[in-house]
């Protein structure tokens, strides 16, 4: 039978049923491993997943495409948060203004926790010329959506910089508080987020060239509140909140691209 589907979700197909297999090879391996030992463990936000969706695979099999190609000089990696720079209603005017003179490639991916970037960055090319510099901006569907604690997200996004930092060790990081969702700051998500944010800057303190930075309050007014203008479902910048996450950040990340 002739498989008329578009030749990326045939890809995306092969790319799961593959990794599947192989986890699963893996698996069945190690425990049937006379010595087998068992395993370390971890807390979920530091254990490397993927998620089981064609689309997700899909967009990974594209990425993969275009860090084969190299000439690429930034990683842009997150969430849906980072992903809505291709979104032609808020956010891909920004990214054409700002980060595509710079190089970069969006590896945002919407829905993502700490763990499905650990398994993306595992799943990646090397590319042959080490890029400048990496934005890192994730963990908020670990601790609003998902079932882990701020101190955990946390490790999560400190063994995220450990990777990228392992994978370039000359390149460059800057690692952003989670943004504030809901509108006011007695919302239990804001207060998770504040404490999340808290043990970033003496987690990422020990790894060489990777810098905190909480660009969070330029979303708010001075009474704490979130404004629809800035996000209008109260977690996603609007295209003025993307403006004003671009120019908070550009300074530090000309700087550490040597502009």
């Amino acid at each position: 039978m002739t498989d008329n589907r578009p030749t990326h979700r045939r890809l995306a197909y092969a790319f799961l049923t593959l990794s599947v297999t192989l986890v699963v090879s893996f698996t069945a391996l190690h425990v049937q491993g006379s010595d087998a030992k068992p395993p370390t463990k971890k807390g979920p936000a530091v254990t490397p997943q993927p998620r089981i969706s064609e689309w997700w695979f899909a967009r990974h099999a594209e990425k993969i495409g275009l860090m084969s190609k190299g000439d690429i000089d930034l990683l842009m990696v997150g969430d849906s948060i980072t992903h809505n720079f291709e979104n032609e209603k808020v956010g891909l005017r920004v990214w054409k203004k700002y980060f595509l003179p710079l190089k970069a490639i969006n590896l945002g991916f919407g829905g993502d926790r700490t763990n499905h970037v650990m398994w993306r960055l595992d799943h990646l090319p090397k590319l042959k010329k080490t890029p400048k510099a990496a934005v890192v901006m994730i963990g908020t569907n670990n601790i609003c959506w998902g079932s882990d604690k701020p101190r955990e997200t946390a490790d999560g996004v400190q063994a995220i910089a450990k990777k990228l930092h392992e994978q370039y060790p000359e390149m460059n990081i800057l690692v952003l508080g989670v943004f504030p969702r809901r509108r006011e700051l007695t919302h239990p998500h804001r207060k998770q987020i504040i404490e999340l944010n808290s043990y970033l800057p003496g987690l990422l303190k020990g790894i060489k060239n990777v810098t905190f930075m909480d660009i969070g309050p330029k979303f708010l007014d001075d009474k704490g509140h979130l404004s629809k203008e800035m996000m209008p479902d109260t977690t996603h910048p609007s295209e003025k909140g993307h403006e004003i996450w671009a120019e908070a950040i550009m300074p530090v990340l000309k700087k550490m691209m040597g502009k």
